[in-house]
């Protein structure tokens, strides 16, 4: 896997979906190129290259490529969810992964407050729904902070910039009467940057969404004694009444053997497309993905949950290309 990601970082260097033939910029296709008379080029937005989106969708991107010769996706590096949204809608990515929320908020519009970005409806389109991610709220074990209230007056990682995450602690926080303004002092760091500073003692717990394992909280944990912190069932359930794509849920028992269970929130991660994508691109991508899986599975513990089924209940409007392979499944009207 590390060879794997190492060959798509690379090839992620050169400017977003650039077609060395055409030299077009985003979703390109090159007559004649491939067995089926058009090859498309695609870019998939994952995120750092120590997490889940990227592991699997770096999995996803090399089975594309090996069982269909008319595609070439590569998994590229990014901030994550929100910057993978707005790549997409402004045509500069072509594929992306993001959190139910963003997908919903950025296709439907409507979004309001740490989704105003997204008042309006944009050029995004779902491909497919695939696994379940749960937030982690992490401090040191001996840090004394045993529970979202105890945060007050710390140092807080509120997830990564550019990213949904932030939206999902901050909606904890609130839920307990904590002004992230004024009762915190929020910073914003990746997950592998929250995490070091969090275990060099800058700051006092850092958050993130992920599937469990996340590979940098593997490895952190193994060399530092770290626990998460609790938040209350009732406090989730006025969270879950407020925004219901958030789920309760306790953290995946055995993932982390160091450390320990407690109550937190999960979604859905989920693959957008811009609008611009031909059809024919994202049904072949579509299709690929799903039927290619168990060739796949073992490549992260998430991937066990990507099904067809899942898939087609996106949270953002379905691209014509994904709708017509759930429609041939008959998953979709």
């Amino acid at each position: 896997m590390l060879v794997l990601a190492a060959v798509f970082m690379t090839a992620a260097c050169s400017p977003t979906g650039v077609n060395s033939t055409t030299g077009k910029s985003g979703s390109t296709a090159a007559e004649g190129a491939s067995s089926g008379g058009t090859h498309y080029d695609l870019t998939l937005g994952t995120a750092a290259s120590t997490g889940t989106y990227y592991v699997v969708g770096a999995a996803i991107a090399n089975e594309v490529n090996t069982k269909n010769p008319d595609l070439t996706v590569v998994a590229q590096t990014t901030n994550g969810g929100v910057e993978n949204v707005n790549l997409c809608m402004s045509g500069e990515m072509d594929l992306g992964m993001t959190n139910a929320d963003a997908a919903y908020w950025s296709s439907h519009g409507g979004g309001s407050g740490f989704y105003e970005i997204y008042a309006e409806p944009g050029n995004v389109k779902g491909v497919m729904r695939l696994y379940e991610s749960q937030g982690h709220m992490i401090t040191t074990a001996n840090s004394g902070i045993e529970t979202y209230e105890d945060l007050r007056g710390k140092t807080v990682c509120l997830g990564p910039p550019s990213s949904t995450i932030p939206a999902m602690s901050i909606a904890i926080l609130e839920a307990y009467g904590i002004n992230t303004d004024s009762d915190i002092k929020a910073v914003y760091y990746s997950i592998d940057e929250g995490l070091e500073k969090l275990t060099d003692g800058v700051i006092d717990a850092t958050f993130f969404v992920a599937s469990a394992p996340a590979s940098g909280l593997t490895s952190a944990s193994a060399t530092s004694d770290l626990k998460f912190v609790d938040a209350g069932e009732e406090i989730l359930k006025q969270v879950v009444e407020k925004y219901p794509y958030y789920t309760a849920a306790t953290t995946k028992e055995g993932a982390y053997p160091n450390m320990n269970s407690v109550n937190t929130l999960k979604i859905y991660t989920e693959i957008i497309a811009s609008g611009d994508v031909p059809e024919e691109a994202v049904y072949q991508f579509v299709k690929g993905a799903l039927e290619g899986q168990p060739d796949y599975v073992d490549a992260h513990v998430a991937c066990q949950e990507i099904n067809a089924e899942t898939a087609a209940s996106a949270a953002a409007k379905l691209h014509p290309g994904a709708a017509r392979y759930y429609r041939e499944l008959g998953l979709v009207d």
